[in-house]
């Protein structure tokens, strides 16, 4: 998925990164370092009975396809992940207008999610507690119901728009770290980065989490994650030339 983030504050030990032939840039490029802040992208909640369960699908896109879609039934028990190998969630409804989700990552509780709607069934809101890794920040989500089916034994069910004004804002952070970066995700969490291109542990995911992240050129930055030596995720960030946007 591809996420479109604005540059907040240029902070750290500024570097420009070149790239040669046969060789790899390990310091992070002047251009990457700062914090950036999420002002679009696929963010959306769709909501559908899907026989005898439900259909939930997260990070749609308008009028579009979604990134994550797990089916299945309230009740607590766990469902896969369409969009991710390595990812399950359970939804239980937990009073009226209010609902747990529970996510896990290979099997472990990774974070706890409550959904709350209000009076009048229009406004969705999601809070997110992490668990492994533990992160210092609870941030929330908040949708306006944009169209769809609609139930009257289920009031989730719809299509939920993110109003990106009332949410709390999903910030990356980047900075030098000697030869190295540090990564601070959205929930406050950091993560050192050795860019060599090789396998490194990744320390927060557990023993069998492995990550590799480069520096391809100037602009770009790129990171795969793996479990049991499978690659479960790979990603790609590409700073705009006036280095204002990565997307």
């Amino acid at each position: 998925m591809k996420r479109t983030l604005v540059i907040l504050l240029l902070t750290g030990t500024l570097w420009t990164g070149q790239s040669f032939a046969k060789q790899v840039a390990t310091k992070p490029p002047e251009k990457l370092l700062g914090t950036w802040k999420e002002v679009s992208g696929p963010s959306g909640v769709k909501v559908e009975s899907e026989g005898g369960g439900v259909k939930l699908s997260f990070l749609c896109k308008q009028d579009g396809p979604c990134q994550d879609v797990i089916i299945g039934k309230y009740g607590g028990k766990p469902y896969k992940d369409a969009g991710s190998a390595t990812w399950e969630s359970s939804f239980r409804k937990t009073g009226d207008g209010t609902m747990q989700e529970d996510g896990y990552a290979s099997g472990k509780l990774s974070s706890k999610v409550t959904w709350q709607l209000s009076t009048d069934g229009k406004t969705l809101t999601r809070t997110i507690h992490y668990i492994d890794p533990p992160g210092s920040k609870v941030p929330t989500e908040v949708y306006e119901r944009n169209g769809g089916p609609v139930s009257k034994g289920d009031a989730f069910i719809g299509f939920w728009k993110r109003d990106w004004n009332k949410s709390d804002p999903f910030v990356l952070t980047y900075t030098s770290n000697g030869d190295g970066l540090t990564f601070t995700d959205p929930r406050g969490v950091d993560h050192d980065r050795n860019c060599d291109g090789n396998d490194h542990p990744e320390s927060t995911f557990g023993q069998d989490a492995l990550y590799s992240c480069s520096f391809p050129d100037d602009r770009t930055y790129e990171l795969t994650s793996k479990r049991n030596g499978k690659v479960v995720s790979t990603m790609s960030r590409k700073i705009s030339e006036d280095g204002k946007k990565m997307v």
